[in-house]
């Protein structure tokens, strides 16, 4: 782990006044990080836990996972268009995320010694999310030796499927701390230094659960973890009943993200417009793939024209991962100003999205780790496909009442989705087949017919249309778990790109490289042989 960040400790340390806007100030103070209160901490820590997963995660992720590709307007992108990882590519995903632990750390630790169990319970939940998120993508990473400083700068890596283990453990333990700790007159209570639930500990009870089930789901697919598994999700199952359940809406952070420098909603500020209000450098440089616009095409999907420009009702153009002459951005099919995904300079950004959620326990259900059976399974994918539409139809704050707001017909979208799809097994959980291709043969080569419908239907199994949902709700926004879901279930099978130097039969990566961070300042304890195409993550067992 690089020397800087571990002997400062935490060069992010901000100290906040208490109106929303002075959240998105960051003034460091690397020589006396541990005088910074947990109250003072937290909100920035939030945010940029925000940044990472929208512009940091989200873009590596959309790429692996077949639903951007680059555009002619721009050069570069090798690494995603052929696979070729080295330990120079996307090192943001291991640094930026361990900075952002050690804010947690911070609010973990003052929170224990001031008075504020609380502010410690939010940082133990949000540093299990950010180490899984480190975890999915690297497999064994520094854990029980992270986040020492200059007491240990070369920290030993712990095996990935212990760590997932610990994850229970330490949530289970947050649960508890925030059920048995009520506020009291003491205690001083969270604030609006949360910018994401506004101190309510109810929600971020329920965000646990929902956090521990998607961790379980990750470990079910390794064989030997079955009656572990099993046996967590009973006591999840029950835990969650009791206390609320799981999230009841989109995990957003919203620290009240305005239209000036370095201040704005960081997904709109890097690819749609700068606080100037001029396009961002970015904005043309990738374009959605074929593939994907042709799955909101084929199926009549009103999320489509919801999330990218049409002309005539249709989409303009699309790429090709890989191909040698794609579109110029400015000719092809771009994201729609103030629709889905460009919602506006202000637009929170989500942690975790309710359709994730939903279809992450239609999955639990469907498989039999939760009770309730098919009928229950059914009820959330449906559930889940209502979410997808209220996240994307849903405008930014500053959007709402404009012409571009069009969260009132969400429930007519919905209807006319399922109304248009109701033999299209893809859509239609009690329909068996559909008429819409699958994009790659069994060798991993691109159908170059995925654009049109079959003449023969293929058979869909229902966990296949449950994950081929969860892809289309969380393209552009939260792409990393459409890409851990591939890994750990194969589903759904969107085309490699035509560089591929992957030697897997589906042309695929299964990782990322440690960065070259950890290769000069960590090689002795760094795993070897580890390569891109080859060393899967323990919860990655198909091939």
């Amino acid at each position: 782990m690089k020397n800087s960040f571990k002997i400062l400790v935490a060069c992010s340390v901000t100290a906040f006044a208490t109106g929303c806007d002075s959240f998105l100030d960051i003034n460091t103070n690397p020589n006396n990080p541990l005088t910074a209160t947990a109250d003072a901490v937290l909100a920035q820590a939030l945010k940029v836990t925000a940044d990472n997963y929208s512009i940091v995660y989200n873009p590596y992720s959309s790429f692996a996972v077949g639903q951007i590709g680059k555009s002619g307007t721009v050069n570069g992108y090798q690494e995603e268009r052929t696979y070729n990882y080295n330990s120079q590519y996307s090192q943001a995903v291991f640094n930026n995320t361990y900075d952002n632990l050690y804010d947690y750390d911070i609010v973990e630790k003052q929170g224990k010694a001031n008075n504020q169990p609380d502010h410690a319970s939010i940082a133990e939940i949000m540093k299990v999310y950010n180490y899984q998120l480190l975890v999915d993508q690297y497999g064994d990473i520094p854990y029980s030796q992270a986040l020492q400083g200059g007491v240990n700068t070369t920290p030993k890596y712990d095996k990935a499927d212990e760590i997932y283990k610990d994850f229970i453990v330490k949530l289970n333990t947050a649960i508890d701390e925030i059920t048995t700790n009520k506020p009291s007159t003491t205690k001083r209570t969270v604030g609006s230094e949360d910018i994401v639930f506004g101190g309510n500990m109810d929600n971020w009870v329920r965000f646990a659960n929902s956090l521990k089930l998607r961790i379980l789901m990750r470990q079910s697919s390794a064989p030997a973890l079955d009656t572990y598994v099993r046996t967590e999700m009973t006591k999840l199952q029950a835990a969650a009943a009791a206390s609320g359940g799981y999230i009841t809406g989109d995990v957003l952070v919203q620290p009240g993200y305005v239209q000036s420098e370095a201040q704005q909603s960081p997904y709109f500020n890097r690819y749609r417009a700068v606080a100037a209000g001029t396009s961002s450098v970015e904005r043309y440089y990738t374009l959605p793939t074929k593939y994907l616009l042709a799955q909101y095409s084929l199926n009549h999907d009103p999320r489509g024209p919801r999330i990218y420009r049409t002309s005539g009702g249709k989409f303009v153009n699309g790429v090709i991962l890989g191909e040698n002459l794609p579109v110029l951005g400015t000719a092809g099919t771009r994201f729609l100003d103030f629709g889905g995904v460009f919602k506006g300079l202000d637009a929170p950004v989500p942690l975790m999205l309710k359709t994730d959620d939903y279809f992450t326990q239609s999955e639990a259900k469907l498989l039999g780790f939760f009770t309730g059976g098919d009928a229950a399974a059914k009820a959330d994918f449906v559930r889940g496909i209502a979410a997808s539409f209220t996240y994307f139809y849903t405008p930014a704050p500053s959007r709402r009442g404009t012409s571009s707001d069009s969260s009132a017909s969400v429930a007519t979208k919905v209807l006319k989705y399922t109304s248009n799809n109701l033999t299209n097994a893809l859509v239609d959980w009690d329909a068996s087949t559909t008429l819409v291709r699958e994009a790659r043969s069994a060798a991993g080569a691109a159908d170059p017919a995925y654009t049109t419908l079959l003449t023969t239907p293929r058979a869909v199994s229902k966990q296949e249309k449950i994950i081929y949902q969860k892809y289309l709700a969380v393209n552009a926004v939260a792409s990393t778990e459409a890409w851990d879901d591939y890994r750990r279930t194969g589903l759904p099978r969107f085309p490699a790109s035509l560089q591929s130097v992957s030697t897997r039969a589906d042309k695929l990566p299964v990782r990322l490289l440690y960065p070259i961070t950890e290769v000069t300042s960590n090689s002795s304890n760094l795993p070897t042989g580890i390569n891109q195409f080859s060393s899967n993550i323990f919860w990655d067992v198909l091939d």
